[in-house]
């Protein structure tokens, strides 16, 4: 009969698996995500898994031994409960497919009003407000300085944010 099962994958190699898988007419899914984020000083955005090393798969045991699943490149283990892999519900599966996400901003990156503080330069040790972006790799910060409000523009790297 077939199924949905989880399976746990080895650390960055879940697209191997799933190509693996797929060759022996596996059906693989893995929702992807696109995470807004600071990396090397730039706001990037990154496609990512939104469960990161598990892969669902849909097979049918009787013409595919689990073992020889287990066996493909890339695969750790199945997700157990017991002795038995966990066959996971046709409905969560279709409320998986059904959710889109269009994307997730991570909680370390600034977004206009919130508080950051300078952690390099003159303005070392500084609280400000966060603006908005100026280019790829700087960003514009409101400072109080003598009771007057000041605009500067500082790389992404000499903030952070204020949690």
């Amino acid at each position: 009969m077939k199924a949905w099962y989880l399976l746990y994958c080895k650390r960055a190699q879940l697209l191997r698996a799933q190509e693996h898988l797929e060759r022996q007419g596996v059906v693989c899914l893995t929702p992807i995500v696109a995470i807004k984020k600071m990396w090397r000083g730039r706001r990037v955005t990154l496609h990512e898994p939104l469960f990161p090393n598990y892969l669902f798969t849909e097979f049918n045991p009787e013409n595919i031994h689990t073992t020889t699943i287990k066996a493909s490149r890339g695969v750790s283990h199945f997700v157990r409960f017991g002795l038995y892999p966990v066959i996971i519900p046709q409905m969560v599966i279709d409320d998986i497919k059904s959710h889109t996400i269009k994307t997730i901003s991570d909680s370390t990156v600034a977004v206009s009003g919130d508080t950051v503080r300078v952690t390099e330069g003159i303005f070392s040790g500084l609280q400000a407000i966060y603006t908005e972006p100026d280019g790829e790799r700087r960003s514009m910060i409101l400072l109080n300085i003598l009771n007057s409000q000041v605009s500067k523009s500082l790389d992404n790297r000499h903030f952070e944010k204020v949690v």
